[in-house]
């Protein structure tokens, strides 16, 4: 038989080691700034004022701010077509258009220059 102190403990590294593996995982499937614990926290909402596609970075703007980032090649970026019913996709940079709203999570903490993810809101066909 199990101790008490053993089954709790196995309990709480359960219930806490998936989740984190599991967004991650389903992050695409996520709508831009419902991602639980990083919207608003771990991330910066907001339009896309211009790309450069030679030194693979994106301008984001929000009222009168404005700040660029580093897009890699490990920069995951999402379709989000949710706004459409729609299932969402991987996109690539040439999705990231000026005039679209996007959600970008930093690779360390806010704001780093360089992407982890991009999310792009598909709001038309």
């Amino acid at each position: 038989m199990r101790s008490l102190p053993t089954t709790a403990a196995f309990v709480i590294a359960l219930a806490a080691g998936p989740p984190i593996y599991a967004q991650k995982a389903t992050e695409q499937f996520i709508p831009l700034g419902r991602s639980p614990g990083a919207s608003g926290k771990l991330t910066w909402i907001g339009e896309i004022l211009g790309t450069d596609a030679e030194a693979r970075t994106l301008t984001l703007g929000e009222a009168q701010r404005s700040h660029t980032v580093k897009i890699t090649d490990t920069t995951r970026i999402f379709l989000d077509r949710s706004k459409l019913k729609q299932t969402n996709l991987t996109g690539t940079f040439a999705d990231l258009q000026p005039g679209r709203r996007v959600e970008v999570k930093y690779e360390g903490p806010l704001p780093t220059p360089t992407a982890d993810w991009v999310k792009v809101e598909i709001a038309q066909p």
